[in-house]
């Protein structure tokens, strides 16, 4: 997975933070693995130290339903953007949230 400028990572975090204060993203492994096979997940953030066991599985099951994935850093990172633990996984449930980190990291329609 692509590099992320220290600008993209600000944008991105911002959107992540305000995306988790209007109740659209689950995170951790287990809740967002419910939330992709419910089919609600627009986009799935995984950190780069997850376990291969999470990062194979949760990505397969966003392959299968078409869903994005981008990667971030470090698991205490992404807790950190919504105000928990340390999590592996975020999933963006909010087609506009995820439609405007998309455009950040320069994916058009993925």
């Amino acid at each position: 997975m692509n590099q992320m400028s220290e600008q993209e990572k600000k944008k991105i975090s911002g959107y992540l933070g305000i995306a988790q204060r209007a109740g659209k993203i689950v995170a951790g492994n287990n809740m967002v693995k419910e939330a992709l096979e419910k089919k609600r997940v627009k986009l799935l953030v995984l950190a780069d130290n997850a376990s291969n066991e999470v990062k194979s599985s949760l990505s397969l099951l966003a392959q299968k339903n078409g869903i994005c994935v981008i990667s971030w850093p470090t698991k205490d990172e992404l807790g950190l953007i919504v105000g928990k633990s340390r999590r592996g996984a975020l999933g963006v449930l909010d087609d506009g949230f995820a439609q405007a980190i998309k455009k950040v990291k320069g994916i058009i329609n993925a």
